[in-house]
């Protein structure tokens, strides 16, 4: 029943998205079924074959936030700053290219993506490369605008998840999410949970025996090119190789990561260090 409920409400978010552009009825729905029905079908195939379904790409290391609940907290070591190479992000684009990725692309990690101005860009020689792939903004929305918010969804942008960490509400976001409900959702920062991160941000100390299997599925490429171990590791303690000189596939098939993974996969605990004490429910994240 809630999956009825959720079709239904799914569909009402299209046809309102529709007609605030206008868009031709039949063109509009065979591209939305192409992307949320036969996407779907082609990453379920992918994840047997590849393992892989999402995959976050940090192009800018600057957030514009100090919040509590991050390592951009002022009481945090800093890291490196700077932004990914343009070659180096084709690079990987490219790399995803060569399997026909149809899964999520994420310009994130612990940064905010709108501070990219080449964003548009980089999203335009995505969806050229990876006409099935899913590409997600997660934002905090403090510069998003309808204007860029415009700009980006023409780029290729498919969905754009924004959190208002603010205490009183933001009417321009509120506003983008009424006149473009498939595009945007909007959420208060009450109503998410907060990992641990690897038992570093609120040292909750939690001991899990849980298998995790986000290193498994996704991959998270900061703007150094390093591929980590997974969205927890915002130091980048524990790199698999880098991007600028190895492909995808020699880091997916290193020992390293092979063996890293299937250990993880039974428990965290047989883990690295940042895994002993993570609170996060490494599912898959589809």
């Amino acid at each position: 029943m809630n999956r009825i409920k959720q079709i239904i409400k799914r569909c009402g978010d299209l046809e309102i998205s529709r007609r605030q552009f206008k868009q031709n009825f039949i063109n509009y729905y065979l591209a939305a079924v192409k992307m949320e029905f036969f996407r779907k079908i082609r990453l379920k195939l992918q994840r047997r074959k590849y393992g892989i379904i999402s995959v976050n790409i940090e192009t800018i290391s600057t957030c514009n936030r100090t919040c509590s609940f991050c390592f951009n907290d002022p009481r945090f070591e800093k890291r490196p700053q700077g932004k990914m190479e343009t070659e180096t992000f084709h690079r990987i684009i490219d790399q995803l290219a060569e399997i026909n990725f149809s899964g999520r692309i994420g310009p994130h990690f612990f940064n905010e993506p709108l501070l990219d101005a080449r964003l548009p860009e980089l999203i335009k020689y995505t969806c050229s490369k990876l006409p099935w792939a899913w590409i997600q903004i997660n934002s905090n929305g403090d510069f998003l605008r309808e204007d860029n918010f415009l700009e980006l969804l023409a780029a290729g942008v498919n969905y754009f998840f924004i959190t208002n960490y603010d205490e009183t509400e933001k009417p321009e976001l509120n506003t983008l999410q009424r006149k473009y409900p498939s595009y945007i959702k909007v959420v208060n920062n009450s109503e998410m949970w907060r990992t641990d991160r690897g038992g570093e941000i609120f040292q909750k100390n939690k001991v899990l025996n849980a298998p995790c299997l986000r290193p498994s599925a996704q991959l998270v490429v900061n703007w150094q090119g390093e591929m980590l171990l997974c969205c927890m590791d915002f130091y980048a303690r524990y790199s698999f190789g880098n991007l600028e000189t190895a492909s995808f596939p020699e880091i997916l098939n290193s020992l390293k990561y092979r063996s890293v993974v299937a250990e993880i996969a039974q428990s965290r605990q047989n883990g690295f260090d940042i895994c002993h004490n993570c609170d996060d429910p490494g599912s898959i994240p589809w």
